[in-house]
């Protein structure tokens, strides 16, 4: 493929993200509160003004409007340029190390959904099961269709099943043992589906490190909390920090695992 052509492929997917980005604030606002993400159109959350074509541009729509509603004047989260911008720019980075391979298609689709998922757990600490259920389900029915179309899958069916089972497993057991030694509950069942969720897509083999990422990064973030003097029973979302590791092994999964060994001394 020519320069020109891959830097028009790179401009639609940029484009496609920004739509998608739009869409996810559909989903981000509407799947917590057990609302249709499809009926009604795209609407002002406190007037119910419904947003006409150009109120609802990516991004530029929003600055068009001053990060206000066209018809009530009351205020647009910063989340939904934010939300757009983001998944514009991760999509560029999945197609910028995937190439256009037929993996990209579900590595988009895996990206997005992990996106959606964060950021409904940042704002409501839930991760909710239309989402991660679902999300669960194609990630082992993309990896199983790889018998039928090779190329497509991220790992073989059986990484895939094994992932969906440790992945799941691993977390109950974490939360268990803590349970009992604390008598409180250090993380919900939302957490344990998103870790089988995404060791459905990416195997057994990921889900450790994911583990260790989401880990590493949650700390240092909690870390931070109580240096601002949060207190211990500040409730801190997990999701992100699951979702963080899962995107990180889809695209660098050899460079994550070599720095890992790297560390321990291997």
């Amino acid at each position: 493929m020519t320069q020109d052509a891959m830097s028009v492929a790179y401009l639609l997917i940029a484009l496609l993200g920004l739509l998608i980005g739009s869409f996810l604030n559909v989903v981000v606002h509407r799947v917590p509160r057990h609302e249709s993400i499809i009926h009604p159109a795209s609407h002002c959350p406190h007037c119910g003004h419904l947003l006409r074509p150009w109120e609802n541009i990516p991004v530029l729509s929003w600055l068009l409007l001053r990060g206000r509603c066209h018809a009530c004047g009351n205020a647009i989260a910063w989340r939904y340029p934010a939300l757009e911008l983001l998944t514009g720019l991760l999509s560029l980075v999945v197609v910028g190390q995937l190439g256009l391979t037929w993996q990209l298609i579900p590595a988009l689709v895996f990206t997005w959904v992990l996106l959606a998922l964060a950021m409904i757990d940042l704002e409501t600490q839930l991760l909710p099961d239309r989402i991660t259920k679902p999300g669960l389900l194609i990630g082992l029915l993309l990896n199983g269709s790889a018998l039928l179309w090779p190329g497509i899958g991220l790992v073989t069916p059986l990484d895939a099943l094994l992932g969906v089972c440790i992945g799941y497993g691993s977390l109950w057991l974490l939360a268990t043992v803590y349970y009992r030694a604390t008598g409180r509950h250090g993380m919900g069942g939302g957490d344990l589906k998103l870790l089988g969720m995404i060791g459905a897509w990416l195997g057994w083999q990921a889900v450790f490190l994911t583990l260790f990422i989401a880990a590493l990064s949650g700390g240092l973030v909690a870390l931070s909390f109580l240096l601002r003097g949060k207190g211990r029973d500040y409730a801190m979302p997990f999701g992100p920090y699951l979702a963080l590791g899962g995107w990180l092994l889809l695209l660098w999964p050899q460079a994550i695992l070599s720095g890992y060994l790297h560390l321990l001394g291997s």
